[in-house]
């Protein structure tokens, strides 16, 4: 059996071992207990190897070849969620998948991420800007992952439409993620099964999700991979009613320092061929530049206003930084962006 990086072989297969002793123990002790633990935990290994549930999808375009791309964003239990809110967003991803449909052909993927972050974030997202940065952050994810460079701009299709493309062909995808960790821990699960005696039916698929956890949260996020962060995460709330209404009130700036202002990047053509980007920052009651710190790279922008804004935005395309230039807008207190494209 393959051991990810960073876990002790050793401290897992003594973990391991300790829970088939416990178990031997409980079967003698109290026949009652032990029955109630193995299907408590039978329920618990069949949910979690479910298979990824579509929850929303994403139509976009790639941005070399102007064709449609769809991102299928899935709910998967295998996916866990952040220990922290620093801590980077754990994804799995599929490779970019080919299918057709009554307008042409069209690419498509996968993003899963645990069910919490969907509750939260996906569709049903109360407040569209958190939403937007999900889909965003995806976008980020299918670029690093994949190499494939999307639009920003993009529409989420409605709620009776959660997938597009072949579902059976990404689920196979999906499950290639994980295909042969899960083929080796069941293997090796049934090997400890005869080595230590476990009795009870079924008792070695009752401890899956279990033994499982020991190693899913190391290998299921890239250590390549961005930081994926979501505003809010892992706060502390007293009900779910509390946290929709602060994060769509007019005082939620009240909640925290900063917050992402509004923005839109537009694509300037000379002839058929992409010159540049212009990217229109809003920044209500900022007076003055001098008020920004503004921070241009060939790939992203980060923006930041003390105490009041912070915007950090990817590139859909590589762009000459020593060429970019900037200006302010008094009148409006907008601060606009030229971004030229590198060819």
């Amino acid at each position: 059996m393959s051991i990810p990086e960073g876990v002790d072989r050793d401290s897992m297969m003594t973990q391991a071992q300790n829970i088939w002793t416990m178990l031997d123990e409980m079967s003698e002790r109290d026949p009652q207990a032990y029955k109630k633990f193995i299907d408590k935990h039978m329920k618990e290994g069949k949910e979690y190897m479910k298979p990824p549930e579509p929850h929303m999808c994403v139509m976009s375009m790639t941005t070399s070849t102007k064709g449609r791309y769809f991102i299928n964003f899935c709910s998967w239990n295998k996916v866990p969620e952040p220990k922290t809110p620093e801590d980077a967003i754990p994804v799995i991803g599929t490779p970019v998948l080919q299918d057709k449909d009554e307008n042409g052909d069209f690419s498509y993927s996968g993003v899963a991420f645990s069910p919490k972050i969907l509750e939260e974030f996906g569709i049903e997202c109360k407040n569209s800007l958190d939403r937007n940065t999900l889909i965003n952050l995806a976008i980020d994810y299918i670029l690093h992952q994949n190499k494939t460079a999307l639009s920003r701009s993009f529409s989420v299709l409605p709620s009776t439409t959660l997938s597009k493309g072949n579902l059976q062909v990404l689920m196979r995808a999906f499950q290639g993620k994980n295909k042969n960790a899960d083929d080796e821990f069941d293997e090796h699960l049934s090997e400890m099964e005869k080595t230590f005696g476990l009795q009870g039916l079924g008792a070695k698929d009752s401890l899956l999700n279990k033994l499982a956890n020991l190693s899913t949260e190391e290998s299921v996020q890239d250590k390549n991979a961005p930081n994926i962060q979501l505003p809010g995460l892992g706060k502390e709330q007293t009900n779910k009613q509390n946290l929709i209404q602060e994060m769509n009130s007019s005082n939620s700036e009240q909640v925290c320092e900063t917050k992402e202002p509004d923005y839109k990047m537009e694509e300037k053509f000379n002839g058929e061929d992409l010159e540049k980007l212009l990217l229109t920052i809003k920044l209500p009651g900022v007076n003055k530049v001098s008020e920004c710190e503004l921070d241009i790279s060939e790939d992203d922008i980060d923006l930041t206003v003390e105490d009041r804004y912070h915007l950090n935005l990817s590139f859909p395309y590589l762009i000459n930084d020593t060429k970019a230039s900037a200006k302010f807008n008094k009148n409006n207190s907008s601060l606009i962006i030229t971004l030229p494209v590198q060819t």
